[in-house]
């Protein structure tokens, strides 16, 4: 399929997620990239999502992580990369089979924490057993399977660092992070199946806050965050504490 239709497609994707309120206001970025392409295509800064089109996307390289101008003649005037750029970047780098990344906020992305910090930057939480998984691929009965959640820093170019660690590193089980407080990331390997992956994500999610609370009837505990002042032994026992039974947290470490 050619870039054009590829960013038409994208295009029709935002406004169906600005509609589901999972690209509020300005939020999130879509892109894109072509196979044996040097760079990818990402939605720019601070447009509304519902209006996109083919000229709101700019070429990013892929190694500086900076538009290139020879691929980006075409584009609306004036328009920047946001700095969530670099997730998306972080993702192509270290899955090269991957031809979409979707990032949006979603309410329940932000609802499920693991107690991160700029400490433990990474946690993994452990995803209910359910049919769903199917959607990824996962056919085992009862699976173990795990999502990484990732600090919210400040400087985004932190959080695409953490990911692409994780990912260079362990093979991902499932194909979305968690930014806690932020939002989420999902891929795939072009627009329909990244696509297919956000539906089941979201489903999965929406999931986990509603047994979390109908488990615990007028009992709902604060998913609170570590402090950097925090002690490693503090932040063991609240995350322990954080989906306590229904879905354990793992912190996950880098030799």
């Amino acid at each position: 399929m050619s870039v054009k239709k590829q960013l038409e497609r994208l295009s029709a994707l935002g406004a169906t997620y600005h509609k589901n309120g999972w690209m509020p206001g300005t939020a999130g970025n879509l892109s894109i990239r072509l196979p044996k392409e040097s760079g990818f295509w990402v939605s720019g800064s601070g447009l509304d999502k519902n209006l996109l089109n083919k000229r709101n996307f700019l070429y990013i390289d892929l190694d500086s992580g900076k538009p290139d101008l020879s691929k980006n003649s075409k584009v609306e005037k004036g328009l920047k990369p946001s700095a969530e750029s670099s997730i998306h970047r972080a993702v192509y780098r270290a899955l090269d089979y991957t031809g979409c990344g979707l990032h949006v906020h979603t309410l329940e992305s932000n609802l499920i924490g693991a107690n991160t910090s700029k400490n433990d930057p990474i946690a993994l939480l452990e995803l209910p057993a359910i049919e769903i998984l199917k959607a990824y691929g996962i056919w085992d009965e009862n699976p173990k399977v795990y999502v990484p959640v990732i600090y919210n820093f400040p400087n985004v170019q932190d959080i695409s660092d953490c990911l692409e660690k994780y990912l260079k590193e362990y093979k991902p089980a499932v194909p979305f992070c968690i930014i806690e407080k932020h939002g989420i990331t999902v891929w795939g390997k072009d627009p329909i199946h990244a696509n297919r992956n956000l539906e089941a994500t979201d489903f999965i999610l929406k999931y986990m806050v509603s047994w979390k609370s109908l488990s615990y009837p007028g009992e709902k505990k604060s998913l609170s965050f570590q402090t950097e002042q925090s002690s490693k032994q503090d932040s063991d026992l609240d995350r322990e504490e954080v989906f306590s039974t229904e879905f354990p947290v793992y912190p996950a470490t880098f030799s």
